[in-house]
């Protein structure tokens, strides 16, 4: 990887580059590469783990966005970059309804404005959400689609328009992936600690049984174990959202949990996966 390397993160919400692959952003980012991130959503719709958070400020909207750009110099990245849309909330809440919220929104639409950033910034490598959203929240499956389809118009239109300056369209599209050995095991080891793995996190609306289920697998795992110093910097920083993580967690043995979250663990999308677990997002990028 050279100075000039790009990578562009694209989520849902403030807090989802943080408290997902923020060690791959904040290693990337030190090893000189210049690292972009998108969000899609203003957060308004997430529940509050700290109320002094937002003390200061007229909503919740408006107090992510001030942890948000905290959270961005905790790791380290070059720059944040926002679509205009509203929380959807998680599934089957009245939040999904809403008229501005990302999910009402023309699918084309987002793309559209995806693709400009993605002109814009030239990355090489993109990241985002996986196809069921990490834990099925709408936002993240409409980043999902439409991260996916913007990725591949960026390669078409980069290949016919000369004006681009050699830059060939991003050369590689990655999913954000867990080793759903390890979940299959947590889910099994929760009962026997009086934890209900079918109703997780402040409003017992995760299940891991059924994400446990879900085939996500692994073509990429980076090691981040130097630079988890910065993600836990940043995920602190979304203090109305920071809850010290999963309560699974704490069940664990010590040496597992640092295993685990030494590792970044992705899909790769695009080119198709070869067989091999890379140890590089930019591996092979020319």
């Amino acid at each position: 990887m050279n100075k000039r390397s790009v990578l562009m993160g694209v989520f849902a919400h403030p807090d989802d580059e943080s408290f997902g692959p923020g060690g791959v952003l904040a290693r990337y980012a030190h090893e000189g590469a210049d690292v972009h991130v998108v969000i899609a959503t203003d957060g308004i719709a997430g529940s509050v783990a700290d109320p002094t958070a937002v003390a200061d400020h007229e909503t919740l909207a408006q107090a992510r966005s001030a942890e948000l750009a905290n959270a961005a110099v905790a790791l380290g990245v070059t720059a944040i970059w926002s679509l205009p849309y509203r929380d959807s909330g998680m599934r089957n809440t009245p939040a999904n309804q809403h008229p501005d919220a990302l999910v009402q929104q023309p699918l084309s639409q987002v793309v559209d404005q995806l693709l400009e950033y993605m002109l814009r910034l030239q990355p090489d490598v993109i990241i985002t959400h996986g196809p069921y959203g990490g834990y099925g929240h709408p936002d993240h499956i409409r980043v999902y689609e439409a991260t996916t389809a913007a990725f591949h118009r960026a390669r078409a239109e980069a290949a016919q328009n000369p004006a681009t300056n050699g830059w060939r369209g991003p050369q590689k599209l990655y999913y954000t992936a867990m080793d759903k050995r390890w979940l299959k095991f947590i889910v099994r080891l929760m009962p026997l600690y009086g934890q209900d793995p079918t109703a997780i996190g402040r409003n017992k609306d995760i299940n891991l049984v059924e994400i446990s289920r879900w085939e996500t697998p692994v073509h990429a795992r980076i090691d981040v174990g130097d630079y988890l110093v910065y993600k836990q910097a940043a995920s602190r920083a979304h203090i109305s959202q920071y809850s010290g993580g999963p309560g699974f967690w704490r069940i664990l043995p010590a040496p597992l949990v640092k295993r685990l979250r030494s590792m970044d663990t992705f899909s790769r999308a695009f080119p198709p996966p070869n067989g091999q677990v890379e140890s590089d997002l930019f591996a092979g990028v020319t």
